[in-house]
C-alpha cells in the first residue's frame, strides 16, 4: 500500500508538471554516502573481531602463529544513480530519483605451525556486503540568487535493503584437509524514509547543467528477515541477530542518517 500511494503521487504531480510546463531535466550522478551506521560500527564490528581474537589467542597458545585481518567499520561509500526532475511550478520541482548503494566489510585469520610434530594449517574467512536501493521523491524549491540555480527541499524514499554474510573455514594437518565448512545467510529489509536536499546548478549550455547535491535520509535499517541460510534453513523468516561482546543477542541494524553528497550533469530536454 505505501508503494501504491507514492506512485499515486508521482502520477498526480507530474500530470500537473505536464501541464505547467513539458520541459523536464534527467541527470546521471556519482555520490559520496557516509552513514553513520552506529549500530553496525560500534557493536557488531567489535562483536565479530572478538570473536576473531579468542580463535586467534586459543590457537597460540597450542602453538601456531599468522596474520589475523580484523573487521573494519563502513565509512565512505561510492555509489552511483540518476534523476528525474519535473517543473511543477515557476519554482517548483518534483524529483524522481534512485541510486545503488554497496560496501563490504571483511575479516580473516590464517595461523599455521607444529603441534606434536603435526603441521596444522587454520585459515579462517568472513565477510558482510551490504547493498541498498532507494527509489525517493523529492520536492525542491529554488531560491533566486545570480548566475546558478539553489534550491531546498525533502521528500520520502522506499529503500530495499539486503544484507549477504558469509563465512569460510578450513583445518588442514600434513597437508590433509581434516575440516572444511562453509555459510551464507541473506537477509532484506524493507523501509520507508524521510529526507532533506540541498543543491545548486550551475548553467554550462543552453541544455547542460552542472550540480552538486547533498540528501540527508534519516532512519534506519531494522528488522532484517532471513531468506536463506546454507546452513541452518529453520532460521529463514527470522530476524537477522548476532551475539555482542557482552553476550546478548541483538538485532542486526545499519543506520542510513547520514549526508549523500553528489556530483551529476544535468540534460534539459
Amino acid at each position: 500500500m505505501k508503494i501504491k500511494t507514492l506512485l499515486i503521487v508521482l502520477l498526480a504531480l507530474t500530470t500537473a508538471a505536464a501541464g505547467a510546463d513539458s520541459r523536464w531535466t534527467f541527470s546521471l550522478k556519482g555520490s559520496y554516502y557516509v552513514p553513520v551506521s552506529s549500530t553496525f560500527n560500534k557493536e557488531y564490528v567489535p562483536a565479530v573481531n572478538e570473536n576473531l581474537k579468542q580463535l586467534s589467542d586459543f590457537l597460540s597458545s597450542s602453538g601456531l602463529s599468522g596474520l589475523s585481518q580484523n573487521m573494519g567499520e563502513i565509512t565512505g561509500i561510492i555509489s552511483a544513480g540518476g534523476e528525474l526532475e519535473f517543473r511543477t511550478g515557476p519554482q517548483f520541482y518534483l524529483v524522481l530519483g534512485s541510486e545503488y548503494v554497496y560496501k563490504s566489510v571483511t575479516s580473516a585469520l590464517k595461523v599455521s605451525g607444529m603441534v606434536e610434530s603435526i603441521s596444522v594449517d587454520v585459515t579462517q574467512e568472513g565477510k558482510v556486503a551490504l547493498f541498498s536501493i532507494p527509489a525517493y521523491l523529492t520536492f525542491r524549491v529554488n531560491i533566486p540568487v545570480p548566475n546558478f540555480r539553489l534550491y531546498i527541499g525533502g521528500g520520502l524514499g522506499y529503500y530495499y535493503n539486503r544484507a549477504v554474510i558469509t563465512e569460510k573455514w578450513e583445518w588442514n594437518e600434513n597437508l590433509v584437509k581434516i575440516s572444511e565448512g562453509s555459510r551464507k545467510v541473506v537477509a532484506t529489509a524493507r523501509n520507508i524514509f524521510p529526507h532533506a536536499n540541498v543543491g545548486a546548478d550551475l548553467e554550462v549550455s543552453s541544455r547542460f547543467y552542472l550540480s552538486g547535491d547533498i540528501r540527508v535520509p534519516i532512519g534506519s535499517v531494522k528488522n532484517f528477515k532471513i531468506k536463506s541460510d546454507s546452513l541452518d534453513s529453520s532460521t529463514v523468516g527470522q530476524k537477522l541477530t548476532f551475539i555482542d561482546k557482552d553476550g546478548q543477542e541483538k538485532d542486526f541494524d545499519w543506520e542510513l542518517t547520514g549526508p549523500s553528497i553528489s556530483v551529476s550533469l544535468k540534460y534539459r530536454f
